[in-house]
């Protein structure tokens, strides 16, 4: 969820960092409408909304105000990691577990499916259900043509009647809808609450980077390079376990591996940039 974050605001040419802060703001909401409501459902749509409005916050700062989106991401990252604390700490605490937040009711939880002798978490499913969503979105629907025409050249989009600045608004609340749903379905259908210090949760935003990257910024790429991202960050914690390898070197291994597989889309990336840039500086002296 957290890559679909990353990746549709990408595909529009916007860079959202800001993962981070709406999976957070996604994961409170989730949980304060699950233990209010006791329906899952309702939670994980009202997360997912919390997600968006944050979203749609840091693209229209950008395009109405021109103010950077990296800052602003990077300063409500940090503003909701502390609220979180806070109303984590001293309003909505466990009393039998304070570093606890209040438990999601048994109703609202997503739980786990038996198959195969194997225990799988639903929201597992759900994630792929969101995920074909998204390709759908992008890639059988006008909105979807416009958020990548744009991406791909804003002029382009303005010759053919496209509001580049519209579709980064759209992008970005599709963006912040997803990272929203990921805060939702970690709380409701995984830890089933929120800890003071946010360490369920901590980071996977930031993670949802490389798997967007390495997923090529396409939903169906996304599944299957998590699912690879996933296998890299728990044998880094199989090899402290085993053989006592320092957490470091496993972050590092797994950084070089990302940065291995992203190489040659970022080989192509600078090619295809230099050819642009020669072909509109021959147009210029012919």
């Amino acid at each position: 969820m957290t890559g679909l974050a990353f990746a549709i605001p990408m595909l529009s040419g916007f860079f959202n960092i800001g993962g981070e802060g709406q999976m957070y703001i996604g994961g409170l909401v989730s949980l304060l409408v699950a233990v209010y409501t006791g329906n899952g459902i309702l939670a994980l749509i009202a997360g997912g909304l919390a997600g968006a409005l944050l979203g749609l916050i840091i693209s229209a700062l950008k395009v109405h105000r021109g103010v950077n989106e990296v800052i602003t991401a990077i300063m409500l990252n940090w503003t909701f990691y502390y609220v979180l604390v806070y109303l984590i700490t001293s309003k909505f605490y466990d009393p039998l577990a304070p570093h606890e937040s209040v438990k999601v009711p048994s109703s609202a939880r997503f739980g786990i499916i038996e198959l195969g002798g194997t225990r799988i978490h639903v929201i597992f499913f759900t994630s792929l259900a969101l995920i074909l969503l998204a390709y759908y979105l992008l890639y059988f629907t006008k909105l979807g043509y416009e958020i990548r025409v744009s991406g791909l050249s804003p002029k382009s989009a303005r010759y053919a009647g496209i509001n580049p600045n519209r579709a980064i608004l759209y992008s970005m609340f599709l963006g912040g809808l997803f990272a929203g749903f990921s805060g939702a379905l970690n709380v409701l259908g995984f830890t089933y609450y929120i800890d003071n210090l946010l360490t369920s949760m901590h980071g996977i935003g930031f993670d949802g980077i490389g798997v967007a990257l390495m997923g090529r910024n396409h939903p169906i790429g996304i599944i299957f390079s998590s699912i690879f991202f996933s296998m890299l960050i728990l044998g880094g914690q199989t090899m402290q376990i085993i053989i006592n390898a320092p957490k470091e070197l496993a972050d590092t291994l797994s950084g070089i591996i990302t940065i291995a597989l992203a190489l040659p889309y970022a080989y192509k990336m600078l090619i295809s940039y230099i050819r642009t840039k020669r072909m509109v500086v021959k147009g210029v002296r012919s």
